[in-house]
C-alpha cells in the first residue's frame, strides 16, 4: 500500500473524521481507485483512503488497513443491516449514502430487487465489479448504474452492471402508498427517497384540506395528501411527463385523477385559490457561492407568492446544500411574513446518514409552518 504524507494543516481535519483530502493537503497524488495509507509528518498512520481525481485527491475510508474489497464488503453489509431496521415499511430506500456509510462518493438506492448506483467519484470505477457482487449478496437481482455526474461520467443514460436490465418503470411501496419509479431516466435514481418520511407527515395533516403541491415531480406528496383525506389536490410541475406520472400514481393507489387537478406549468409563477395546505419542494437553486444571494431571493419570492393563498399550513423544503439552515429559515420567514409559527422541522431520513466529520453532507431542510390565529 502506497504511503502518502498529509500536510500539517490537513492531519487535524482527517484525524477528526473529515472524509476528503484535497490535492494541496497531501504530498503526492495516487491513481483513481488506488488504496493509500495517509500518515502525518512523523510517519504515523492517520487514515486509509482511496485515490480520486479532480478536486478531491483522496477519499478517506477508515483507520485500520483493509483491502478495497474488504472495505466495500464490510461497509455494504453494515449499511444493509441498518436499513433492515429503519426501512421496514418500504421497499424503496437509500442503501449506501456515501460518506455517511463510509464509502465516500458512492450512492446506492434500492427499488425492490433493483439496486441503482451513482458514482460521485472516479475512485470507484475500477471496483464496480466488487460493488455489484456485494449488492447481489444483499438481495439485488439487477444492478444498474445511472450516469449524469459531470465530474465523473458526463453523459446521460446508464448501464446494467449485473443481472437483467431493469424495466423502464418499477412500482414500489412506501408506507402503504404505491409509487412508480423510472430508475433508468427519472430524477435522482427514480424517486426523491429522502422525502419519504415527509410525505408521510403531509399525509397525516391533509384530512379535509385543499392541497397544492408545487414542484410536484411525479406527485408523491400529492398522492400522500389524497390518501390522507384531502378533499382536493392540485399538482404543479413544469414537466408534462412528470404530471402524467403523477396521474398514474393516483390510479395506482385507487384514486380517481379526474377528482383532482394536474397542471404542467411553472411553479415559480403559479397562483391558486385559497388552499389550507401548500407543499413547496423546489429543486436546488444554487451550486456556487456567487449564486447564493440569487437563491435566497428566489426562495423569498416563492414563499411570499404562496403565502397569498396558503390559508393554514405550508410544508416547505430545500435541498440546496449551500444554503445553511439558519439562512433558509430566515428566507422562509421573510417570504411568508409575520403571523406564522414553526410546527415541525426535520432533515434527512434515517437511510441518509451524515457523518459527524462531514457537515457538507447535511443538505435537506424541511419544515411545516402554520398560520397563527388572526
Amino acid at each position: 500500500m502506497k504511503r502518502l504524507a498529509l500536510t500539517a494543516d490537513t492531519v487535524g481535519p482527517v484525524g477528526r473524521g473529515h472524509p476528503w483530502v484535497y490535492p494541496d493537503g497531501v504530498h503526492g497524488r495516487p491513481r483513481a481507485g488506488e488504496l493509500v495509507e495517509l500518515v502525518d509528518g512523523r510517519g504515523k498512520r492517520v487514515a486509509i483512503g482511496i485515490g480520486d481525481e479532480g478536486a478531491i485527491a483522496v477519499r478517506v475510508l477508515g483507520r485500520e488497513p483493509m483491502s478495497v474489497e474488504e472495505f466495500i464488503g464490510t461497509r455494504i453489509r453494515a449499511a444493509a443491516a441498518r436499513r433492515s431496521i429503519v426501512c421496514r415499511d418500504t421497499d424503496a430506500y437509500r442503501l449506501v449514502n456515501g460518506e455517511g456509510d463510509g464509502l465516500s462518493g458512492l450512492v446506492v438506492d434500492r427499488y425492490g430487487d433493483i439496486a441503482v448506483l451513482k458514482l460521485y467519484a472516479r475512485a470507484w470505477e475500477p471496483h464496480l465489479g466488487t460493488i455489484s457482487a456485494r449488492l447481489v449478496d444483499q438481495g439485488a437481482r439487477s444492478v444498474y448504474r445511472r450516469f449524469g455526474v459531470g465530474k465523473v461520467d458526463d453523459r446521460e443514460g446508464g448501464e446494467t452492471l449485473r443481472g437483467p436490465e431493469p424495466p423502464g418503470t418499477v412500482i414500489v411501496t412506501e408506507h402503504g402508498m404505491k409509487l412508480l419509479a423510472r430508475v433508468r431516466e427519472g430524477q435522482k435514481t427514480g424517486l426523491f427517497l429522502d422525502q419519504r418520511e415527509h410525505r408521510r407527515l403531509v399525509r397525516g395533516w391533509s384530512q379535509g384540506r385543499r392541497v397544492v403541491n408545487l414542484f410536484a415531480y411525479n406527485g408523491g406528496f400529492s398522492v400522500a395528501a389524497a390518501l390522507g383525506g384531502a378533499r382536493h389536490v392540485t399538482s404543479v410541475d413544469i414537466a408534462p411527463a412528470a404530471i402524467d406520472d403523477a396521474r398514474e400514481n393516483f390510479r395506482l393507489n385507487g384514486i380517481d385523477p379526474a377528482a383532482h387537478e394536474f397542471l404542467a406549468t411553472d411553479a415559480f409563477s403559479f397562483a391558486a385559490g385559497p388552499s389550507e395546505l401548500v407543499v413547496c419542494d423546489p429543486p436546488s437553486l444554487t451550486h456556487a457561492r456567487e449564486a447564493d444571494s440569487a437563491a435566497r431571493g428566489a426562495y423569498k419570492r416563492l414563499h411570499r407568492q404562496l403565502s397569498a393563498y396558503a390559508t393554514d399550513l405550508v410544508a416547505t423544503s430545500s435541498c440546496t446544500a449551500r444554503l445553511s439552515l439558519d439562512r433558509w429559515e430566515e428566507t422562509v420567514r421573510e417570504g411568508l411574513g409575520p403571523g406564522w409559527a414553526w410546527l415541525h422541522q426535520s432533515a434527512e431520513a434515517p437511510d441518509h446518514p451524515v457523518a459527524f466529520g462531514h457537515p457538507e453532507g447535511r443538505y435537506l431542510k424541511f419544515a411545516l409552518a402554520g398560520r397563527l390565529p388572526r
